[in-house]
């Protein structure tokens, strides 16, 4: 039987089709992650401080909202009733609906507080604490808005995680099936070798090598092109750099060399071991 060379060609593509797919999916999910965190992060708090306090008093309280490791020390602005007001006229645009307004009218410290930190329980307690000193009249958050929050977290954790299971079984399975179409060639030969005394290790050991060889090109070309995807994106849509994570960004490409290698190379092995049990009219 003359020896036929597999298509290793379309296994590394199709494998580095389905592996940038899977790494597509991952960073998809870390930048969702990063998106609600940001997203938290952009949920205004208003501290409304008592009429009439002296600048003192004004600059202690900024100071302490400030130094508060559940506050944003960047977001920190103090807003005098004024600035509100004028706020509130360029928006409205009729000064008529405004005359009783300054009277209601407070100064105000907005600030943002860390995603962490962005919880109903946590925000009441510290809004209590704050309302014991002698400067705050209260503290006011989007209640609603943080609870839902919280929910779209935890859900979306588990469409992620179950997301991530059925594609990681579908990349596998796929992955397999292709493998198996390009050594289907050489069933023959890998059987012929048997017959003649050659032992399993011996006859198996070329192609899984080659298979490791051909899972890590298959991972560098689906790396080149999350890094291109990426690339892209981040022109058409600036803002995406704000939900940049290295960090996270980079376990996943080191993650898709370990999975392309690890597959395509136990893959191989199994598809070798499965001709090798085969008789040989089953070969046909």
């Amino acid at each position: 039987m003359p020896r036929t060379k597999p298509n290793y060609l379309n296994a590394i593509a199709s494998v580095a089709l389905v592996l940038f797919v899977l790494g597509f999916f991952a960073l998809t999910a870390l930048h969702g992650r990063k998106l609600v965190s940001l997203f938290k992060e952009k949920v205004d708090i208003w501290l409304e401080l008592k009429p009439n306090l002296a600048d003192n008093d004004v600059r202690r309280i900024v100071a302490q909202i400030r130094q508060n490791p559940m506050v944003k020390s960047e977001t920190v602005t103090f807003v005098t009733k004024e600035q509100a007001m004028a706020t509130m006229q360029e928006d409205l645009g009729d000064d008529s609906m405004l005359e009783d307004m300054p009277d209601l009218l407070r100064d105000v410290i907005r600030f943002n507080v860390k995603a962490e930190y962005l919880d109903d329980a946590q925000l009441t307690t510290w809004r209590e604490t704050l309302k014991q000193d002698t400067l705050v009249s209260d503290l006011y958050f989007e209640a609603v808005n943080t609870a839902n929050v919280s929910d779209n977290i935890r859900n979306l954790g588990m469409v992620t995680l179950l997301l991530s299971l059925l594609l990681i079984f579908t990349a596998v399975t796929l992955i397999h099936n292709t493998i198996r179409l390009a050594m289907y060639s050489n069933r023959f030969l890998i059987k012929s070798q048997e017959l003649v005394g050659a032992s399993w290790d011996f006859i198996s050991r070329p192609y899984i090598r080659r298979g490791i060889f051909n899972g890590l090109w298959s991972a560098v070309l689906a790396i080149f092109a999350l890094i291109f995807t990426l690339w892209w994106l981040r022109i058409l849509i600036p803002d995406l750099s704000q939900l940049e994570d290295p960090n996270g960004t980079v376990l996943i490409m080191f993650g898709l060399i370990i999975i392309g290698v690890l597959i395509s190379g136990l893959s191989t092995w199994f598809v070798v071991n499965k001709f090798l049990r085969m008789r040989i009219d089953e070969l046909y």
